[in-house]
């Protein structure tokens, strides 16, 4: 049986970048209205030709920059609105929108944003942040900072009612053989499902199969085994260590 405890800052910052109609805006839609699903043709910036992807096991070290209020208000690359205050980040190539985690490696501080917008075109740099990503980060007053970018997972989408968008298969999860998804574990204890669900269900779908044994929860799918298997390291970390990944077709 899983140890529960409260899982760390960075699921409440999950929830702030990918599920942005919480609390904090209890009269509104969601801040990221009107966007859609983009990976974009190849585009050329200052003589270099850049060509947008999907990747699921995304991962890179590299510089980090942020922009604010020269953007502030204005659309982002998939038609979201740019809010330097909220937890989004620019990238060249990535799907629009997804989620990834930046660990800033000067002070190990890291945070989960929304990739919505396309940058930056400075030398060397592989991710422009919001100037408040950068605040928490502990990079505003600097500029720039060293970092590690990985892909964390697909992003909701909202219309311009602020509805969540259901997104349909790309042809990479459609071609694949079958799905991966984290067991979290099988408990007979109904409340405690309901505890856990609470605790890690901004992170993925969850999915609950019923068995002799009780019931199995699960977390997912995902498409790619690397990134499934991040997901494995930071569900044991925080308590489920019993967790394990499971393909199913």
């Amino acid at each position: 049986m899983c140890n529960l405890k409260f899982l760390p800052i960075v699921f409440f910052l999950i929830i702030s970048s990918c599920s942005p109609n919480t609390s904090y805006y209890p009269h509104k839609k969601s801040p990221f209205s009107g966007g859609e699903y983009k990976i974009g043709k190849p585009y050329q910036i200052e003589g270099r030709t850049f060509y947008p992807e999907e990747s699921f096991d995304y991962k890179e070290r590299g510089v980090a920059s942020w922009y604010g209020p020269n953007f502030h208000k204005k659309k982002t690359a998939n038609g979201e609105v740019f809010d330097m205050n909220l937890l989004t980040a620019a990238h060249k190539t990535l799907q629009l929108p997804s989620l990834v985690r930046v660990t800033n490696i000067e002070n190990n501080r890291s945070l989960i944003l929304r990739v919505n917008d396309r940058g930056p075109f400075v030398k060397n740099r592989i991710i422009d942040v919001s100037k408040k990503a950068a605040s928490i980060l502990g990079f505003q007053k600097k500029g720039t900072a060293n970092v590690i970018v990985e892909y964390y997972g697909r992003a909701k989408i909202y219309d311009k009612n602020g509805k969540i968008v259901k997104q349909k298969l790309t042809k990479n999860i459609k071609n694949d053989k079958g799905f991966y998804f984290v067991r979290i574990g099988i408990f007979s204890d109904v409340n405690n499902i309901d505890n856990i669900i609470s605790q890690v269900k901004n992170l993925a779908k969850i999915r609950i199969d019923k068995s002799q044994l009780g019931h199995k929860v699960l977390l997912g799918p995902f498409v790619n085994k690397n990134y499934t298997e991040r997901v494995l390291n930071i569900i044991k970390e925080n308590g489920f260590e019993d967790a394990i990944i499971e393909k199913i077709k």
